[in-house]
């Protein structure tokens, strides 16, 4: 018999969710009850970048795996997904 692999969700991005997005993100990549694919909901917002163009934070979170908004110079593990629709991020 296989036994399920534990999901981790986090709900909520900001400094607290992605610095706990992080810690996690590291445990679920070693640990073989855990899914790697961590998924962190967030609250769509638009963010102004360093080159002044504006982008979905959830889709600069997956593609530069930091949250520019709340926690800044800190990389997030790569098996760390932003998603901002909450039904989606807490699937099974």
């Amino acid at each position: 018999i296989t036994q399920k692999k534990e999901q981790i969700c986090i709900v909520g991005s900001g400094n607290w969710g992605s610095a706990i997005a992080t810690v996690l993100g590291r445990n679920a990549a070693r640990l073989p009850h855990c899914n790697n694919d961590v998924r962190m909901w967030v609250f769509e917002e638009t963010v102004t970048l360093d080159d002044n163009t504006d982008s979905k934070l959830s889709e600069v979170i997956n593609t530069r795996h930091e949250n520019v908004k709340y926690l800044p110079g800190v990389k997030l593990p790569s098996n760390v997904r932003a998603v901002p629709d909450l039904k989606e991020a807490c699937k099974d």
